[in-house]
């Protein structure tokens, strides 16, 4: 009678460092898991910040170029403008999605030819590729799923 009191005692405690052990492997397991996850969020996050401050950079780039050629400043200063949007454009073309990239692109490209080449602004195209640069912005910064329906503009 001792002996099997023994017996299941030793059984009972076996059984419950195996369970504990189980037990804690799945919560180190689950904890490794979260910890995973919330990487890849934060990582997301931080990309999305990037982004935005990004086309941010360009945007006030590429406005400040425009008025320096408007203001028919020195060629210089449209050189130096010019090359103050490239490098706001070198982190688009990094990080940014590839049709927000084209638009950034055809917008330097547009500046490229006034400092370089000597070629005339024409504020029309510039106000239409400033208009599809914020709109190919906004689509990739605000997917379609986060609008709210019934407010002007979203999809009903």
């Amino acid at each position: 009678m001792v002996l099997q009191s023994l017996l299941l005692t030793a059984l009972g405690g076996v059984l419950g460092v195996g369970g504990a052990l189980l037990a804690s492997q799945w919560q180190a397991r689950e904890a490794r898991r979260v910890r995973k996850e919330q990487e890849a969020r934060d990582d997301r996050y931080r990309l999305m910040n990037e982004r935005i401050m990004s086309y941010r950079a360009f945007y006030i780039a590429a406005g400040a170029a425009r008025h320096v050629i408007e203001r028919q400043a020195q060629p210089q200063d449209i050189v130096r403008a010019r090359d103050e949007m490239w490098e706001a454009f070198t982190l688009v073309a990094l990080i940014g999605d590839e049709k927000t990239w084209g638009q950034a692109r055809s917008m330097l490209r547009m500046v490229s030819a006034v400092a370089f080449e000597g070629s005339p602004f024409n504020i029309d195209a510039w106000d239409e590729l400033i208009r599809s640069y914020i709109q190919v912005s906004r689509l990739d910064l605000i997917p379609t799923e986060t609008v709210v329906s019934g407010l002007p503009g979203a999809p009903s």
